[in-house]
């Protein structure tokens, strides 16, 4: 049976096209292998390609896909769960807007992660990171919310600052020490900063919040010999109506405050010892009372101006952990010494508000195990009435003074933030199957 014409004619023109002379089959191996490497080379190029455009592209589409819900200067809210912000959730925009609250969490890299600083709206609740210029998340009240919560005071560094032998880690990174305070206006996204002119930077002690006027100390950081640093803290005030600004001196009675333990007020601030009250407001000491009893972290000023609420320091000579429940206390600063009475039969960490002129909000641990985690409570003074606010996902943050009489809504659902690392790992892996999946259905057709 002949063969039909159309299979002739390919046959035909194969031939005619077939190299004339004899064939190196060696070079003709060698010009297949080079074909070989360089397909796979593409396909491993495009591979690592995908995998990198996943991983950077991914937070910029998520920031996108899921932005922060636009925010005002309206009344606050209060989430009812303070979540801190995972590790590779988005941020805020430039203009954060209004927040209750603000701390430090950990924001993931590429190779490892860093301190970085968040927030809270106080419209929506829900929680961001902060980009800021050139933060510094230092350890010790690493920001400040003015009253309002529409200020918020952080350090910033700069390239000015030199590196010391004593700034550098075991991992030969130079730890960056703050070069002054900055204030960003969160309505407009305006920043202001106070440069201290320090070679090595500062070390810092505290922020808080008189009315407009910002209370910072820290002193200016001074080599000695090659191992040891010093640093004299002193005071300053930044009156942000006025522009005016100060460095106080020793002999002022605001030189030395802790302000570390600083508590904001309606219209200043407190900051107390073990035994002893000073309320700041606009930018002088106000008053200083004494306390019957030892208090522990910080004492809250009633929205009254009268009654102080804290949290007894344990007695040493009891046996009873530092760390543990101890009674809240209430006094009233009419009297000097302050007797501080207990509330009834309540026991807290920490007080941290007012919700009222007879409600203090106070911090507690909740679950046991892997479970615990903090929660806020409000506390009757008069009965000892207790009641759930809020519980904490992650680190407890600086709370704005008018933000614990907010309402108290639903909190948001966190973003979807998947590691980045991931989705680039899973794009490459789906690249490889689609690749290994053509040159198998290119070798099934040469074989058909």
């Amino acid at each position: 049976m002949p063969a039909p014409t159309d299979v002739v004619d390919r046959l035909d023109r194969l031939a005619a096209r077939a190299p004339s002379g004899a064939v190196d089959p060696e070079a003709l191996w060698a010009r297949g292998r080079r074909r070989q490497r360089r397909r796979t080379a593409s396909a491993l190029a495009a591979i690592v390609t995908v995998g990198v455009l996943a991983t950077a592209l991914t937070p910029s589409v998520l920031a996108r896909i899921d932005p922060p819900v636009a925010t005002s200067t309206g009344r606050m809210v209060l989430p009812d769960v303070v979540r801190q912000p995972g590790e590779w959730e988005p941020s805020f925009s430039s203009v954060p807007g209004r927040l209750v609250a603000a701390g430090v969490g950990s924001r993931a890299g590429w190779w490892s992660s860093r301190p970085a600083l968040w927030g809270v709206s106080a419209v929506t609740g829900e929680s961001r990171f902060l980009d800021l210029p050139d933060a510094v998340p230092v350890t010790t009240t690493p920001v400040a919310l003015s009253a309002d919560g529409q200020l918020l005071a952080y350090w910033f560094t700069n390239d000015d600052v030199d590196v010391l032998p004593a700034d550098v880690d075991e991992n030969d990174a130079p730890a960056a020490r703050p070069a002054g305070v900055a204030v960003l206006h969160l309505a407009t996204g305006e920043v202001e900063r106070w440069d201290a002119k320090s070679a090595h930077g500062l070390q810092v002690d505290g922020l808080a919040w008189a009315g407009d006027v910002l209370w910072w100390s820290a002193g200016s950081v001074e080599p000695v010999g090659t191992i040891g640093l010093k640093s004299g803290l002193a005071a300053h005030t930044w009156d942000l109506g006025s522009g005016v600004r100060r460095t106080m001196t020793s002999d002022e009675p605001g030189w030395a405050l802790p302000l570390s333990t600083a508590r904001s007020t309606a219209d200043g601030f407190l900051v107390n010892g073990a035994r002893d009250l000073r309320l700041v407001r606009g930018n002088h000491v106000d008053r200083r009372v004494w306390l019957e009893r030892r208090i522990r972290n910080a004492a809250a000023l009633g929205a009254d101006g009268r009654q102080v609420a804290a949290v007894l320091d344990a007695d040493p000579s009891s046996g009873a952990s530092m760390e543990g429940l101890e009674p809240v206390v209430v006094g009233d600063l009419t009297d000097d010494p302050v007797a501080m009475a207990p509330v009834g039969d309540v026991r807290a960490d920490d007080v941290y508000g007012w919700r009222s002129d007879t409600e203090v909000v106070v911090g507690t641990r909740v679950g046991a195990g892997a479970d615990m985690h903090l929660a806020a409570s409000t506390v009757d003074v008069r009965t000892g009435e207790e009641a759930r606010l809020l519980e904490f996902e992650g680190a407890v943050p600086t709370f704005a003074a008018d933000a614990w009489s907010a309402d108290v809504v639903q909190a948001p659902d966190a973003p979807f933030a998947p590691d980045p690392r991931l989705v680039g790992a899973g794009g490459a892996v789906v690249l490889v199957f689609l690749v290994s999946l053509w040159r198998d259905l290119r070798r099934r057709r040469g074989r058909a």
